[in-house]
């Protein structure tokens, strides 16, 4: 995990309260919280990558789609201001995981700079990884829609070679099916 200094951690959150409005006002209670407390802040992570098992902060803009203020503390959601001081207050040396959700996160520098690019890292790779389950996918669903045309085809062969004209029709409209999802 890289470190970040609390100056950095302070700039950015500084700078975020400033330009977006957030979705719970809990939220600004929070972060100004977490500013006026150096010693909290030092121990402040910026994750992309889900730590419901450990302490996991979870803060969003007015215009995102998440939650606007969710806390995790050993698997268990809490979305009250109270659990949140308080396990703040009683655990102040224990690591602090924060996602944020805002417009533009993405391209953010100042932000991208503050993740625990390790996390990071994990999300990317299990995007690609997924990505590349689904283009596996394709090539093996695409390799049997050929192997049945061309089961088909020789099917199709051997019901003329005996002159089974129903067992013809039926096969020709199930080879045009398959070459119709082509």
């Amino acid at each position: 995990m890289r470190w970040v200094s609390s100056l950095e951690k302070r700039h950015f959150l500084t700078s975020f309260l400033q330009n977006y409005r957030l979705k719970h006002p809990d939220a600004r209670f929070v972060l100004n919280y977490l500013l006026q407390h150096p010693h909290l802040l030092e121990n402040v992570h910026f994750t992309e990558n889900g730590q419901k098992q450990a302490r996991w902060l979870i803060i969003s803009a007015a215009t995102a789609e998440q939650e606007g203020l969710v806390f995790y503390r050993g698997g268990q959601k809490s979305t009250g201001l109270a659990a949140i001081m308080g396990d703040l207050a009683l655990r102040p040396n224990e690591p602090l995981y924060l996602t944020l959700y805002f417009p533009g996160k993405a391209r953010n520098f100042s932000y991208l700079r503050l993740i625990d690019h390790r996390a990071f890292e994990n999300v990317r790779r299990h995007e690609r990884h997924e990505k590349m389950a689904k283009e596996a996918e394709q090539v093996l669903d695409e390799a049997l829609k050929r192997h049945e045309i061309s089961r088909l085809r020789l099917q199709i062969d051997q019901a003329l070679d005996r002159k089974d004209m129903d067992l013809f029709q039926k096969l020709t409209e199930q080879l045009k099916k398959y070459e119709g999802q082509s």
